[in-house]
């Protein structure tokens, strides 16, 4: 989350000549237009030559800081194929993620894993439910813990925006036997290895692709606890310029048999995404 005054800022500052068109939502690849900024003229990601390149991303909060550096070929941060790393820091603890990825206009799949080391979190002693206060027990060895992930994600533009669909599947390894685990990332207890998630989400779009927003459904199983916890709300994106964007996720927990509070989704998450790459 970002405080209001910074928001405020950043949203007069975004006065988008917005000109623009994206393909947030959509990924739709050559209707963009060109955004004007006091200083040039932003060539938009998926209009970019195709080359090698180096390029930058991170989404950053309250509390939360999530850079992206990657390495690749095709457009950056558009269609691409490559390697990514993902360092994070959050007030709750410290993670890095690397992993390949392939990305077109209307999908992309992501394969790699995410090591986390949480501040003061241990794993768990089995139980049938968890409260937000439970998993802040400190009644095991230190919570250190690798997990393997895949994702594919789908973009398919239809009417006035496009849909948002999501599957990804998650390994987790390093708990210490007899224990579960708090999964940092995915914000679900877990009796290890398996878990699994699905989203799927429809985002409005206005002002020239400017504003996107819409409703999102989630799904999160983990099969060893015979669990599935349904996420119901919805993504805000609001495109500031050709390389900055705010984004807002509202994604409450509305069944689950854990009440872990807002250690339990993304209840209330703001943010803002800057992109960079190296030019042809």
């Amino acid at each position: 989350m970002t405080p209001l005054p910074t928001t405020l800022l950043l949203l007069l500052h975004g006065a988008v000549v917005a000109d623009a068109a994206a393909d947030v939502a959509a990924g739709a690849p050559s209707t963009e237009k060109h955004f004007l900024s006091p200083s040039r003229v932003f060539q938009p990601w998926s209009q970019q030559p195709v080359r090698w390149f180096g390029a930058f991303e991170i989404d950053a909060g309250f509390f939360y800081a999530r850079p992206r550096f990657e390495l690749g070929y095709g457009r950056p941060h558009s269609s691409w194929l490559g390697v990514e790393v993902n360092p994070i820091v959050t007030d709750k603890g410290i993670a890095a993620y690397a992993g390949l990825r392939i990305a077109q206009p209307y999908w992309h799949l992501r394969v790699g894993g995410r090591y986390w080391r949480p501040f003061y979190r241990t794993f768990l002693l089995p139980r049938e439910s968890y409260t937000g206060e439970d998993i802040d027990l400190q009644e095991g060895p230190p919570s250190r813990f690798l997990t393997w992930e895949s994702e594919l994600g789908v973009n398919l533009p239809l009417g006035p925006g496009g849909f948002l669909l999501e599957a990804a599947g998650s390994y987790v390894t390093g708990v210490t036997p007899g224990y579960y685990v708090y999964e940092e990332t995915l914000r679900v207890v877990a009796n290890p290895p398996w878990i699994w998630r699905a989203r799927a989400g429809y985002l409005w779009a206005l002002a020239d692709d400017a504003l996107q927003f819409g409703p999102v459904v989630e799904l999160v199983g983990v099969p060893r606890r015979d669990m599935v916890v349904l996420r119901v709300g919805g993504l805000v994106r609001i495109r500031l310029s050709g390389d900055l964007e705010a984004r807002g996720t509202f994604v409450p927990a509305v069944v689950t048999p854990d009440t872990l509070g807002a250690d339990g989704a993304d209840t209330f998450l703001l943010g803002i995404r800057y992109r960079w790459a190296t030019g042809p």
